[in-house]
């Protein structure tokens, strides 16, 4: 572990995609992958598009779940069957609860700090 100094935003910059960690100067800590350092801001874990993807992804799979779900107050309609109706079935891969292919992050979501406030950071090696 090395201290990334002087803190400026040039500075910082060229460790951006290597582990760091950062202590805030009310002693909050954090770590995680140097994404920029700009305007103010020091960004860990964030990647360009990511969350407006997966935003999209599981609003679009809420309203279609809203669609499929019951409620007390609808009537059931007499099944009638008929000799030319088509059977689906699924099997072992089926999940109730899957939410789609996303990545694993080991040092957590995007976060993003004020640069003003970082009291250290530190180049995890």
């Amino acid at each position: 572990m090395e201290q990334i100094y002087p803190l400026h935003e040039e500075v910082v910059n060229r460790f951006c995609g290597y582990p760091v960690g950062v202590i805030m100067k009310d002693g909050t800590r954090h770590v995680g992958i140097l994404s920029s350092c700009g305007s103010g801001k020091l960004q860990l874990n964030a990647e360009a598009g990511g969350m407006e993807a997966s935003v999209t992804q599981s609003q679009a799979q809420s309203q279609v779940s809203k669609k499929k779900k019951g409620g007390k107050g609808k009537t059931e309609e007499a099944h009638q069957s008929s000799g030319k109706s088509k059977l689906q079935t699924q099997a072992y891969p089926y999940d109730p609860y899957y939410y789609g292919p996303q990545p694993y992050y080991p040092w957590g979501g995007a976060l993003s700090l004020d640069f003003a406030l970082v009291a250290f950071l530190f180049l995890l090696l």
